[in-house]
C-alpha cells in the first residue's frame, strides 16, 4: 500500500492530464530510437567486420604474392642450374674430344719418333736434309736448268 500512495501522491504533484495519442506517439518514436541505435551499432559492428575480413583478406593476398615470388625465385635459380649445367657438360664433350685428338696426335708422335730411331730412316734424312755420305760415295748434284 505503501507504493500506491507514493504514486498517488507523484500523481497528484505532476497533476497533468495524459493523452493517450501522444503518449502511443512518445513510444512510437522511443522505440523507432532504439531501433536506430541498435540499427547504428548493427552497421558499426558490420563495418568492423567488413574491415576485419578486408584486413584477412589483404594479409592472405599478401602471403599469396610472397608464396608466388618465392615460387618464380626457385624456378628462377632451378632453370639457372640447368643451363649452367647443360654448359658444363658441352664444355665436358669438347674436353673429351680435344682429348682424343690430343691421343691420337701422341700416338702419331710416337710412330714418327719409332721411326726416326730406325737406322734406314736417318740414313735417309741424313742424306736428303743434311747432304751426307757414306765414305767412298760422291753426291752429284744435276743443274736446275738443264733439267728444264
Amino acid at each position: 500500500m505503501a507504493k500506491r500512495k507514493s504514486r498517488s501522491r507523484q500523481f497528484k504533484k505532476s497533476s497533468r492530464v495524459i493523452d493517450m495519442d501522444e503518449a502511443r506517439q512518445q513510444r512510437i518514436e522511443k522505440r523507432e530510437q532504439v531501433q536506430a541505435e541498435e540499427e547504428r551499432e548493427q552497421t558499426a559492428s558490420d563495418e568492423r567486420k567488413l574491415r576485419r575480413k578486408r584486413a584477412l583478406r589483404k594479409k592472405q593476398s599478401r602471403r599469396r604474392l610472397l608464396v608466388v615470388a618465392v615460387a618464380a625465385l626457385l624456378v628462377l635459380f632451378l632453370c639457372l642450374s640447368v643451363v649452367d649445367i647443360l654448359k658444363l657438360k658441352s664444355e665436358e664433350r669438347e674436353a673429351l674430344k680435344k682429348q682424343e685428338q690430343l691421343k691420337a696426335q701422341q700416338e702419331q708422335m710416337k710412330e714418327e719418333i719409332k721411326d726416326m730411331n730406325d737406322e734406314e730412316n736417318l740414313e735417309d734424312l741424313a742424306r736428303e736434309k743434311l747432304k751426307l755420305t757414306k765414305p767412298g760415295e760422291t753426291i752429284y748434284i744435276p743443274d736446275s736448268e738443264e733439267g728444264e
